[in-house]
């Protein structure tokens, strides 16, 4: 009997190992490590990795250029669902077909980015972002200050009749000041859990929670159809990656007010662009832009 268990034992300890085998091979086959330069850094020890990961439903040919650091090009094949850990010390350009056009992106050491889908279903090159795959990582949470909010909200004109969405609204303050100074309604979207449950938090705590509604999920995936008055505190690379989602939902006279960075491309559309200085000295730029019709 003892001799029967041993060998029960033996038998199971061999499946595990030859199941542990595959899957850390088939895990290993998903990340594929790319040294542009075999010498050894001049920065530091260990060279950091500008991540590539592939969430389109094809598999995605591109083509790491030469430049300092770089010998190449490089053509690369990224499958469905893997990752490039791209190993170097300098900023890489890649350029690849996204069935339209040859776009080229620059990949900085140490960050993450991700082939995915713009509104249009074009494949565009995202920063990575709060270790999500399907999600691009519009700008980090930086509060706006209230005196800019409120600026922001009178510039934009906001009355009692108007949606207003703030697109990565990080604790809801802005739709929360458009809700108690104007009683306009408001939704914000943000990608962060936590940053969400802050802002139905502070939506009770302001007594406006029957104003204001709050959405975890991608701002890429966002239908902005019914607002009529847009707020956004994007970096300018995220507005350009968004503006193609404002230009399909966003209706004529709908106002769409940016703290700090214009829309690329949208100068047709600028209404007004003007300065304040905050409580702590800092400066801040707010523009104004009018929907006037479908491009």
């Amino acid at each position: 009997m003892k001799r029967v268990v041993q060998a029960a034992l033996a038998a199971g300890f061999l499946v595990l190992a030859v199941l542990a085998l595959f899957y850390g091979r088939a895990g290993k086959e998903s990340e594929n490590r790319i040294d542009l330069d075999p010498r050894p850094s001049t920065v530091s020890p260990f060279r950091e990795e500008a991540t590539l990961r592939n969430v389109t439903k094809r598999p995605i040919a591109y083509t790491i250029m030469p430049g300092k650091g770089v010998r190449g090009p490089v053509a690369r094949t990224l499958a469905v669902g893997a990752i490039d850990r791209i190993a170097t010390d300098l900023p890489v350009e890649i350029s690849f077909d996204d069935g339209k056009r040859t776009s080229a992106y620059t990949l900085h050491p140490g960050k993450p980015y991700s082939f995915r889908y713009d509104a249009s279903d074009t494949v565009r090159v995202y920063p990575g972002s709060h270790g999500r795959e399907d999600a691009a990582d519009l700008a980090p949470f930086v509060p706006t200050p209230k005196i800019v909010v409120e600026r922001m909200l009178e510039t934009a004109a906001v009355e009692k009749k108007d949606l207003v969405y703030d697109v990565g609204c990080g604790d809801g303050r802005m739709v929360i000041a458009a809700a108690k100074l104007y009683g306009a309604r408001g939704v914000g979207i943000e990608i962060d859990p936590a940053l969400v449950a802050e802002c139905r938090a502070a939506a009770e705590r302001e007594g406006v929670s029957r104003l204001v509604r709050f959405l975890e999920m991608d701002a890429t995936k966002a239908h902005l159809t019914e607002a009529t008055v847009l707020a956004l505190y994007l970096l300018p690379e995220s507005l350009e990656i968004l503006s193609p989602l404002f230009e399909r939902d966003l209706g004529p006279g709908a106002r769409i007010v940016s703290h700090d960075y214009k829309i690329p491309g949208w100068e047709a559309r600028l209404v007004r662009s003007e300065t304040l200085t905050d409580e702590a000295g800092r400066e801040h730029a707010i523009h104004l832009y009018r929907m006037t019709g479908k491009t």
